[in-house]
Formats: C-alpha cells, structure tokens, sequence
C-alpha cells in the first residue's frame, strides 16, 4: 500500500472522539478554563496531513462530581468518544474515575492530584500529574536540603487536593529530621486567617507551608506577610501564574512547587514556542496545568500513532497507553506509566525574583525525581 492510500484511508475514516470533561464553570474554573486554552494550543499541530483526526468534545462539569458523571456518561453513550479526559479538580476527577473504571472507558487525566486516581488495581485511567501526597514528600526534601532539621508550619484550606499534601510532609518531615510546630486547616469557603496568622508566627517556624484555595491563597499570605513573616519563609505547594502575580511584588524571594514553569532553563524548543504562542494568545504565561493540558493531547496522538488500530478500540486504546514510553515534549521530562497508571514523579521549586502585572520572573531552586511508590501514598489518604 503507498504511502497516499495510507493517508487517504486515514483521512477517510470519521475522527478519533475524546470527551473531555472539565471546569468551566463553578469555583475551580480558573483551572478548567486554563487547561482547554492548553488544549487549544495542542489542537493546532495535533491533525497533521495523513494522519487520523482527533477531535476532543469539550464539556462543562460545573465543578460538580455529580455533573462530571453525568457529562461522562453523556459523551460515552451519545457521542460514543475512545476515551475520557478534562478533569482538574481532583473531587470531579474522582467521579470520573469512577464511571470509567465500572465502565472500562480510558480515561487519562491531565491535572488532578488526589492519590486515589491511580490506586492499586486501577486499570483504565492514566494520570500525567504527580499524586498530591508526594507533593508533601517533595516539600519536606526541598525544607531538609534548605535547613537540616528546620520547622515547618502549615497552614491551609480543607479540601482533599490540601489535606493529601499535607500527609505527605507529616509522613515525610521527622523522616527527614524536621518537626512541624503548627498545623492549622480552614473550613471550605473561609475568608479570613488574622488570629490563625498570628499563631503561626508565634511558633516560630522556618517556613510556612501555605495552601488556600483560590483568593483566600492570596489572603493568607498577605496576612502572614503583613504580621512579619518573610518572603522567604514562605513556601506554596504549587504556583500558577494567576497566583504568583495574585501574590505580587511582597511575595519576591518567596516558593512554590511546580511541575512546568515559563521560567526554567530546560524547556524544549516545543516548550518555548508553547510559551510564546501562549502568552500571545493568553496576555500571561502558562503554568503547569496549561502545559499538562497541552501534553495530554500530544501524548493520546502519539498513543494512537504507535498503534492505529487503538483509535477504534478502547481495549487496544489503554494497552497502547500502558506500553508508552516517551517525554514531555515541552521539557523532555519522561512520561512511563506503572501498573496502576502513575508515572515516575516529580517536581520543581521556584523562588520568585520579581512579579509585574501580567507576567513574573522565577529561578529554579530545587528539582526532585521519585517513585510513585517512595511513600505509602495509598494508605496515607483514602
């Protein structure tokens, strides 16, 4: 067969569906928004000429768990797609987990960090983003090579993404020989931390473990800030743009993890283009969950492009995810999924050297590799 019927026979046949559910509306929004503008970026080199067409159906899951398995259920009886994707709260990711492991439908999620969505057995659903327990365990590496037996404080929303980071660092600190000295967790929906602030600086920590969830993120650290903890002292569990420049110029020698930033020094010559083309489009930079966004579509195209026949069998589908072996294209970091849908973990920190309206500067300060596995993140949260 010449190399023209093979692209006529592939341009021929109807796309490859991929559904994906995410947030576009509701109060994680401002991560499901930012991810399908990933997506849209990936969209355009995604359909080369003789090749088979992949086309993602976008839904809205309002940030509901309930209307994540109802737009689930919707894309695979009606629309009849290959495969799921979209979710980047963890709680709807959950749901989605769930209807496509009873339903046997590949789901594979770009930016949802809740360990249970590759727990032991999970068979059809690969997750491009570190599990937020080892989120914890990277934290509490980056304080032990920071200062040798330093304090921690945390202090966070209650919500499942914040309470597996921080079992993470309760597993991980005394094991690196550091103590925690407060541990202070808000109802959802709080506003305010002035008297919890002040208990924080009354411990005395050497860093300040901050994780609110959306503008009460902003909150905290200006609380913190405004009672004399310093820049430095300050240390987010991630950071995306939106954030940091939230954050501003008081936050300039402060941390956050990440797992792509616009600022590193590794990015691919793809990554670079994806950040100019990004900020052309967007007005800002893209952070991490743009890029795993991005990566997601690239790396369904290259599942299907080493097996064709996997674009019209979910079962061929998933057995061409498990045997991938390949990189970010953006920072070349490796994309290897375990048995149970993991990959090998990891994550950087940054610490902030300037923040202007629309955009920020970032150095790398530290960059860790570890196994799925290096904890117990399964029995750490449930």
């Amino acid at each position: 067969m010449t190399l023209v019927s093979m692209t006529a026979m592939a341009q021929d046949k109807p796309p490859v569906k991929i559904g994906f559910v995410t947030e576009l509306t509701g109060p994680w929004s401002f991560f499901g928004t930012s991810c399908v503008a990933g997506l849209k970026l990936a969209e355009k080199n995604l359909n080369p000429p003789g090749k088979r067409k992949i086309e993602f159906v976008i839904a809205d899951d309002q940030t509901s768990p309930a209307q994540a398995v109802a737009a689930s259920r919707s894309l695979d009886v009606q629309d009849k797609v290959l495969a799921l994707s979209g979710p980047t709260s963890s709680d709807t990711g959950l749901a989605v987990y769930g209807y496509a492991e009873q339903n046997k439908v590949p789901f594979v999620v770009p930016v949802a960090a809740f360990p249970q969505l590759t727990k032991p057995g999970t068979r059809y659903t690969f997750r491009l983003e570190p599990d937020a327990v080892g989120w914890g365990y990277a934290i509490s590496k980056f304080v032990e090579k920071q200062k040798p037996g330093g304090k921690i404080a945390m202090i966070y929303s209650d919500y499942a993404l914040m309470r597996a980071i921080t079992a993470g660092i309760k597993y991980q600190a005394p094991r690196s020989g550091l103590s925690i000295v407060a541990d202070i967790a808000f109802p959802q929906g709080s506003s305010d931390a002035t008297v919890q602030a002040a208990q924080i600086l009354a411990a005395k920590p050497d860093f300040v473990v901050v994780s609110g969830a959306g503008g009460f993120d902003n909150t905290i650290t200006n609380q913190l800030l405004d009672l004399g903890v310093k820049p430095e002292q300050i240390i987010h569990p991630f950071g995306i743009t939106t954030q940091v420049i939230n954050w501003g110029k008081r936050s300039v020698g402060s941390y956050y993890g990440t797992f792509f930033d616009s600022n590193l020094d590794s990015l691919t010559p793809e990554g670079k283009t994806f950040v100019s083309d990004f900020i052309a489009q967007n007005d800002r930079p893209p952070s991490y969950g743009e890029n795993f966004c991005y990566v997601t579509a690239n790396v369904i195209r290259e599942a299907i492009d080493k097996n064709p026949e996997a674009a019209d069998d979910r079962e061929k589908f998933r057995d061409a995810m498990s045997a991938l072996k390949t990189k970010e294209t953006t920072s070349g970091v490796p994309i290897e999924f375990d048995k149970n849908g993991a990959r090998m973990e990891y994550m950087y920190f940054m610490q902030i050297s300037d923040v202007a309206p629309k955009t920020y500067k970032a150095k790398q300060s530290f960059y860790i590799e570890w196994d799925p596995e290096v904890i117990p993140v399964y029995t750490l949260v449930k």
